[in-house]
């Protein structure tokens, strides 16, 4: 299975044109306490899990997604997905070369259910450069307190988010290319290594 993707690298080479992309003058690497983490909404559905896990192979394209509990009427959307070209798979943790066939047991993990934060495992798995990964990430059952200051105005409108990553628990967070999408309040970027992500703004 071969999965198209749209390209968040070619698209951040765009971004100075478009509305919500990064800013380059922004931090790129703060400690936990210096993040503001984007919150869930009072009103927003619970998750459906709070991990799924997927077999990636060399040579076959792969998706997962953690969507949203159906509620009601709502029938669920996703608020993340994580797509896998076939040719992305690069080294294992232990620095071996993937081959074609190979494969590998992927697990993302819910740190947060009231924040947007991720755990991939396992470790140290790593993507071609030229081939990365593409992790999505729905804002859209945000709170729109987005900098967290107890008031919704227009200075959430200007406050600048984005997926960061982390490496350990203990480590600061270091801010990855994102590309906002405003129309489908989705963040998009290109992985190329397992860590921790979230959304958040310094």
């Amino acid at each position: 299975m071969r999965i198209r993707r749209t390209p968040a690298l070619l698209a951040a080479l765009f971004c100075a044109l478009l509305p919500g992309c990064d800013n380059p003058s922004e931090p790129k690497q703060v400690p936990t306490d210096e993040l503001t983490f984007i919150r869930a909404a009072e009103d927003a559905p619970p998750l459906a899990t709070d991990r799924v896990q997927v077999w990636a192979k060399k040579g076959d394209g792969r998706r997962t997604a953690i969507p949203y509990a159906q509620v009601g009427e709502y029938g669920g959307d996703d608020c993340l997905e994580f797509r896998i070209p076939g040719d992305a798979l690069w080294k294992r943790p232990d620095g071996t070369l993937f081959q074609e066939g190979d494969s590998v047991l992927i697990t993302i993990t819910v740190v947060d259910p009231d924040r947007f934060d991720f755990r991939f495992e396992p470790a140290g798995l790593q993507f071609r450069s030229d081939k990365p990964a593409e992790l999505r990430i729905s804002y859209k059952w945000a709170d729109r307190d987005f900098n967290g200051d107890g008031e919704e105005d227009d200075d959430d409108e200007r406050f600048n988010f984005g997926i960061w990553k982390q490496e350990t628990d203990v480590s600061d967070w270091f801010r990855i290319g994102t590309v906002k999408d405003a129309d489908l309040e989705e963040l998009r970027a290109d992985i190329r290594g397992f860590t921790r992500y979230a959304i958040a703004g310094a």
